[in-house]
C-alpha cells in the first residue's frame, strides 16, 4: 500500500513540472511574439520619420529654389564689375582711351545685354549700380559703384577720411590748404596699409586723390652721382628730372624693390593708383616758404612715384620756430620725422650739386647729392579707391578695397 501511494506522488511531480514546463514556453513565445511586434513598430515608426524628414528636406528645397536668392551688397558689386569685364570685352572699342579718362556703364545697360540680372533679382533694397573703367597703364580698372540708399552706399576712401578727420585750425590734424586737405603735427591717424607694405597720407588733393608716402624708406642710394663739371668730379647733379633717383623711382613701380623682405607694391596696388605732377624745382636754405610755391616753378607730369618736397616737410610741423630748412626745431610735432636719413625731391639752389635731405635727427640739411640716404616713395590714390576697414591707427591702419 505505501509503494502504490510514493508512484503516485511522483507522477503528480512529474505532470506538475510538464504543466509548469507548457506554462514557460507559452510565456516566452507571448514575449517572443510581443518583442517581434514592438520591433516592428520601432521599424515603422522611423521609416515614418524617415521619410517625413525627406519629405520635409524636398519641400524646402523646392522653396528655395523657386525663391530668389539674397546676394550680399559686396557679391552684387562683385557681379556688376564681372559683368562690365564681359561686356567691354565684347566692346572694346568703348574702353577708355587714355589714363585721365573714364567710361561708365550701369547695370540697367548691363542687364539689358545679357550681362547680368536685373539689381532687384540680387536685392530686395531698391538699388542703382554702375561700373566705371579706367585705364592704367596698359591695363584697365574696373571700379563697381552700388547706391542702395540708407541699406548701404560704397563709400570713397577719401571722404572716410575727411569724415574721420575734422578740419582744424591749431593742434594735430587735417589743415585746409589752398583747396587740397594735409595732415600736420606728431600724432595723427593717417596710416594706410597696402599689400605689402604701409603709409601714411600727407594730403587729399583738390580733386580728391590721396597722396601717400611709404612709412619707411627703401633702397640707400645716392641722388645722383654723376660727374659734375663745376665741381671736377663725381658729386652729381642736382637736376630732378636727369637724377638716379628717379630712375630708381621708375624702377621700384616697375619691378618693385625689396624692404625687409616684403615687396613695396603689388598689381593690385598699382590699379589703385594714378599718375601725378612732382614738383622739381630748387630753393635757397634761408627761403620760409611752405607752400610749394618754389618747388613747383618746375613741374615734371605723369610720374607714377616721387619724393616729398622741402614745403611738405616743414609745412607737417606745427612748431612756430620751424621757418626754414636751417631751423632745427621742424623736427618737432611733425609725423614725417623718422629717425631716419632720407631723401627729398628738392634740390639747394645755391649751387649745381646740393640737394636736401631729412636727417635721423630730423633735421633738414643740404648737402651733396653723391652722398647716399634711403628713399621714402610718394604715391598717388585714385579718388574712387574705396574704403574697406581700419581708423588709421597705426595699430589699426586703413584698408582699401
Amino acid at each position: 500500500m505505501s509503494n502504490f501511494k510514493v508512484v503516485k506522488k511522483k507522477e503528480e511531480t512529474t505532470t506538475e513540472r510538464e504543466e509548469e514546463t507548457e506554462e514557460e514556453e507559452e510565456s516566452s513565445s507571448k514575449k517572443k511574439e510581443e518583442s517581434s511586434i514592438s520591433r516592428k513598430k520601432m521599424i515603422r515608426f522611423m521609416l515614418i520619420v524617415f521619410l517625413g524628414t525627406v519629405g520635409l528636406l524636398l519641400i524646402l528645397f523646392i522653396i528655395s529654389s523657386l525663391s530668389p536668392r539674397h546676394y550680399t551688397y559686396t557679391e552684387v558689386e562683385e557681379i556688376l564689375k564681372v559683368a562690365a569685364q564681359s561686356y567691354f570685352k565684347d566692346h572694346p572699342d568703348n574702353l577708355p582711351k587714355s589714363e585721365q579718362s573714364a567710361v561708365e556703364i550701369d547695370s540697367t545697360r548691363l542687364a539689358a545685354e545679357g550681362k547680368m540680372k536685373n539689381l532687384s533679382e540680387y536685392l530686395d533694397d531698391a538699388c542703382t549700380g554702375k561700373v566705371q573703367v579706367q585705364k592704367v597703364d596698359s591695363s584697365y580698372v574696373y571700379i563697381p559703384y552700388l547706391n542702395c540708399g540708407e541699406a548701404y552706399s560704397a563709400v570713397e576712401f577719401y571722404n572716410k577720411v575727411l569724415a574721420d578727420n575734422p578740419v582744424v585750425s591749431k593742434g594735430y590734424g587735417l589743415y585746409s590748404s589752398g583747396g587740397s586737405y594735409i595732415f600736420r603735427g606728431e600724432k595723427i591717424n593717417n596710416y594706410v596699409e597696402l599689400d605689402n607694405a604701409v603709409w601714411r597720407i600727407v594730403k587729399i588733393t583738390s580733386s580728391h586723390n590721396v597722396v601717400l608716402v611709404l612709412n619707411g624708406g627703401i633702397t640707400s642710394q645716392s641722388w645722383d652721382d654723376r660727374y659734375n663739371e663745376e665741381k671736377s668730379y663725381n658729386s652729381g647733379i642736382n637736376q630732378y628730372s636727369a637724377s638716379r633717383i628717379k630712375e630708381a623711382l621708375e624702377k621700384i613701380y616697375v619691378n618693385p624693390s625689396e624692404y625687409n623682405g616684403e615687396l613695396i607694391l603689388s598689381d593690385s596696388d598699382k590699379a589703385k593708383m594714378i599718375s601725378f605732377p612732382v614738383c622739381v624745382g630748387k630753393r635757397l636754405v634761408t627761403s620760409e616758404s611752405k607752400n610749394n610755391s618754389e618747388e613747383c616753378k618746375e613741374v615734371l607730369q605723369n610720374q607714377r612715384m616721387g619724393l616729398l618736397t622741402v614745403s611738405d616737410y616743414l609745412y607737417a610741423s606745427i612748431d612756430p620756430n620751424c621757418k626754414n630748412t636751417a631751423s632745427k626745431s621742424c623736427e618737432n610735432y611733425n609725423y614725417l620725422a623718422n629717425r631716419a636719413n632720407w631723401w627729398l625731391a628738392t634740390a639747394d639752389a645755391k649751387d649745381t650739386t646740393s640737394v636736401f635731405s631729412v636727417s635721423q635727427l630730423g633735421d633738414v640739411e643740404s648737402k651733396s647729392a653723391a652722398s647716399f640716404s634711403t628713399i621714402r616713395p610718394v604715391i598717388t590714390l585714385n579718388s574712387r579707391v574705396f574704403y574697406q576697414s581700419g581708423t588709421g591707427s597705426e595699430e589699426n591702419p586703413y584698408k582699401l578695397r
